[in-house]
């Protein structure tokens, strides 16, 4: 028979391939191992069903490939130089032996194997052929293949593990975190941000083995921190540099912040009796109280920012396979939030009765307390159920004491009575118009954001260009910070201190 008859199915073999592994690399691989074996077929017996036994042998060898997956083993030495190792030994690798076992770490498990059994382990073809379930020229050829891409990387190696400071929240409602809290997962984000890369070239740029690489990337996956592009992997979310955030402070000058602190307290001194007979619980606090909410809430009500910001659809636009909602907001070269950053969490409860109610916590990054984050998750009181004399409804002495230690509650006169503002829905929507009402900042902070726009528009990969916005607003809501330092720096707003927890930015609304 002439062999050359399998040449009509090379196209149509690696199109098999590549539907099933949706990597070029990968399917030109298994196309080449399928053919090599159909090959061997012809020459060893009279095949009269040609594009059976095509057929047959292709979706065995996938089969086989998606096996070997499932089942890698954990390499712990090589080189190649792989010779130079000893099987037994349990002395330290040298420098050029590391590069080596860098490199071949980079190798997916279909070469990396093979390569181990045999520089390492000392097989010869035919054993690794019988035990990979391969051919004898399969093996030849992947040592070969191997060899040649180690050579190639062994020069770019020389890789300088640093720590990578990443600072992750989000804008939406998802917990970022458990996808970029390791350095594995940051390192990978950090080197696809730019460019698609495969896994063989995230190796090679982080130093990482493919063999960590495959499980983190299938994770990150899912988190939509990391898209998969025709067997490449792209990161799914903006980077903010240092440099971004040192170009974007250029617009809050001292003078900037002092004119709108000034604006600001204009209209909360024109308006206070206004905004004090809504009625809420807790509109008889000290101004130096109220202004830990009033500011937020009149940052947060500056809704013309830019071409209409908050008019994005979250739930529709950034729906998230792991079922929340949102973008994530990273910054680079920090660990965790100073005194420039601020932002608002929001958490549902539920009362013994079935009803519900909503906190409001606007923090600030040098006051923001993850105790209390993690507290008002869950809160051990019942918010809804004030009493005649506004004394709150407790479970037990235990609720109490927790309740007082995370600052949501204070003994005052005998009686446990809240230590934040209560809004009804009713009261709330109308502490919604006050602030809706102030137009003092319009044209300091369309400026605002128009830079901040600029200043991503500059840096952004085109593929993230619809999650600008989302860090536009998040980074701006940061001014009402600075306007808050500018009221501590008067004597007007309460100063957060180290040994205490810091409530006053918190509300309630019951619903």
């Amino acid at each position: 028979m002439n062999d050359n008859r399998i040449l009509q199915y090379i196209e149509s073999v690696y199109r098999f391939c590549l539907k099933r592994l949706s990597s070029h690399a990968d399917a030109e691989d298994l196309a080449q191992d399928i053919l090599l074996c159909v090959l061997q077929g012809l020459r060893r017996s009279d095949v009269t069903n040609l594009d059976g036994y095509v057929w047959r042998i292709a979706h065995n060898r996938y089969a086989r490939l998606i096996s070997e997956r499932k089942h890698d083993v954990v390499v712990l030495c090589g080189g190649e130089m792989l010779d130079a190792i000893p099987v037994e030994t349990t002395e330290p690798l040298n420098e050029a032996q590391q590069v080596v076992f860098q490199a071949l770490h980079s190798l997916r498990a279909m070469y990396r194997d093979i390569m181990v059994a045999y520089y390492v382990h000392k097989l010869d073809i035919r054993t690794i052929a019988t035990r990979y379930e391969l051919s004898p020229e399969v093996v030849k050829w992947r040592l070969h293949v191997g060899r040649e891409r180690i050579r190639e990387r062994m020069s770019v190696m020389e890789k300088n593990y640093e720590k990578i400071k990443m600072h992750v929240m989000c804008n939406g409602a998802f917990n970022p975190n458990k996808y970029l809290d390791t350095q594995l997962y940051k390192a990978i984000a950090k080197a696809c941000y730019d460019t698609p890369l495969t896994i063989e070239q995230i190796s090679l740029t982080t130093g990482m083995p493919t063999l960590y690489l495959e499980e983190a990337l299938e994770y990150m996956v899912y988190g939509d921190a990391i898209e998969q592009i025709k067997g490449k992997y792209v990161t799914n979310f903006i980077i903010t540099t240092a440099a971004q955030r040192q170009v974007a402070m250029q617009g809050l000058s001292d003078d900037v912040i002092n004119e709108a602190t000034d604006a600001l307290l204009n209209y909360i001194n024109d308006t206070e009796v206004q905004l004090r007979q809504i009625g809420f619980y807790g509109n008889d606090f000290p101004m130096s109280h109220l202004l830990h909410i009033l500011i937020p809430k009149l940052i947060y009500s500056a809704s013309d920012i830019g071409n209409d910001i908050e008019s994005i659809k979250y739930e529709e636009k950034f729906m998230r396979k792991d079922g929340g909602w949102g973008v994530f907001i990273v910054n680079e070269g920090i660990e965790c939030i100073d005194s420039s950053f601020a932002g608002q969490n929001e958490y549902l409860y539920n009362n013994e009765c079935g009803e519900s109610g909503k906190i409001h916590y606007y923090w600030s990054g040098d006051a923001f307390n993850d105790r209390l984050n993690q507290y008002l998750r869950n809160p051990k009181f019942c918010l809804d159920a004030l009493n005649a004399d506004n004394t709150l409804l407790f479970g037990n002495d235990s609720d109490v004491a927790d309740a007082i230690e995370n600052g949501m509650c204070e003994e005052r006169g005998g009686r446990i009575v809240p230590s934040i503002p209560i809004f009804s829905c009713e009261q709330y929507n109308k502490f919604g118009d006050w602030s809706q009402g102030c137009k003092v900042l319009d044209v300091i902070w369309n400026k605002w954001v128009s830079m901040l726009r600029e200043v991503y528009e500059a840096d952004t990969p085109r593929r993230l260009r619809n999650q600008i916005d989302s860090n536009v607003l998040s980074t701006a809501h940061n001014f009402g910070i600075y306007i808050l330092q500018a009221l501590r720096k008067r004597g007007l707003a309460d100063e957060s201190k180290v040994d205490e927890v810091f409530t006053k930015g918190i509300l309630c609304v019951r619903e």
